[in-house]
């Protein structure tokens, strides 16, 4: 009987403790905040590994500690038969917040920061000297990592308990005007990887509010803009819980893309039923439904729903039932709702929704002067 030929990798990969083993899952962890009680909150480690050399996925997940559902998609897609077909090798943290998942925080008890906004990335000069936080250093470390192996990186989150699934993409910037082809054939490659995955994708805010809410410090962001690595966040609807819907929805789209880079073999798997948007063209992601006054907001829509500009998504009572002003917060533009802020209280200024609307200004721009 002939052997079956097999293409061992090419380099030997470890992370933390985990030493990848052709055809095995390995297990392992990464070194995390040592912890003032004298332990240490590591990371878990999964190393997926073909008996083929291949491309290196890095997947993580839980960096905000109530997004839970991307813990099982990874628990399911590392089931044990994967690496017989698999045909190079995935990186799996399901957990970058062990802290915030013991207390379903979104960020960790010992760093006030949001986790996903501690990447390395450009900062606006304050002229203070200041030392890097308790994840500002870990985030150092693993993005040191990812860039060491990663050809692909994907980072699974939630987003409000009322949305749907759905994918982010960044723009993708550069400094120079020599550099503006080669972000233009990444930001290419990042189009084919984010179809390939399945789900509806959004473009990142615009660029200004982009850098002012340092999404370029996030985990994917820091990936694209720091290492020209082809990355993107995805949504799996519900925080706090694993919508099963949501969940096998993204073990497809994971299996999907692995296919895309031909880590694994066959065609594309049918997606579960989710909301699509309503047509082919660029969609923004946008918060929107501000209300004037603070009230009690009584939702006139729902995840999924296409609304025309001037439409009514929320009435506002005061806590006796009574209408406040005239009642109502209206959409601004034409829109397709992502997901709606949890619970039912209204204040100024504080958006009632999640949208995506149409986008027409560049995917690939330069970075603004102030901030290269």
């Amino acid at each position: 009987m002939l052997c079956e030929e097999v293409s061992l990798p090419r380099k030997t990969l470890k992370v933390g403790t985990c030493q990848a083993v052709a055809g095995e899952l390995s297990y392992g962890s990464y070194e995390g905040p040592k912890l003032p009680t004298g332990s240490a909150d590591d990371l878990a480690v999964v190393i997926a590994q073909g008996r083929r050399d291949g491309p290196v996925l890095w997947l993580t997940a839980n960096i905000h500690g109530n997004e839970v559902a991307g813990i099982v998609v990874l628990h399911r897609l590392l089931s044990g038969d994967l690496t017989r077909d698999l045909q190079g090798t995935i990186v799996c943290i399901p957990s970058l917040n062990p802290a915030g998942l013991r207390t379903n925080k979104r960020h960790p008890y010992y760093d006030d920061r949001d986790p996903n906004r501690t990447f390395p990335g450009v900062r606006r000069d304050t002229g203070e000297a200041r030392e890097p936080t308790v994840y500002e250093r870990l985030s150092s470390r693993l993005l040191e990592d990812i860039h060491a192996s990663a050809d692909y990186y994907v980072d699974l989150h939630c987003a409000s308990i009322l949305s749907i699934p759905y994918s982010i993409r960044d723009r993708v910037l550069y400094r120079e005007e020599s550099e503006k082809a080669d972000a233009q054939a990444l930001s290419d490659r990042l189009d084919e990887m984010v179809a390939a995955f399945g789900f509806p994708a959004v473009i990142e805010y615009r660029l200004k509010s982009y850098i002012a809410k340092e999404l370029h410090r996030s985990t994917t962001g820091a990936a694209l803009q720091e290492l020209r690595l082809p990355a993107f966040t995805v949504e799996l609807g519900a925080h706090t819980v694993a919508d099963e819907h949501a969940v096998s929805a993204g073990v497809i789209g994971l299996r999907n893309l692995l296919r895309w880079a031909k880590m694994l073999p066959g065609a594309a798997e049918a997606m579960p039923p989710i909301p699509q948007f309503p047509s082919s063209q660029r969609f923004r992601r946008e918060d929107g439904g501000y209300p004037s006054v603070t009230g009690i907001a009584d939702y006139r829509i729902k995840p999924g729903d296409s609304v025309k500009n001037g439409t009514v998504i929320a009435q506002l009572r005061d806590l006796w039932g009574r209408p406040i002003q005239d009642g109502t917060v209206k959409v601004t533009a034409d829109s397709w709702v992502l997901g709606i802020e949890d619970g039912i209280l209204a204040y100024p200024g504080a958006s009632l929704a999640h949208f995506a609307v149409a986008e027409t200004s560049p995917v690939v721009e330069a970075w603004p002067d102030e901030v290269r």
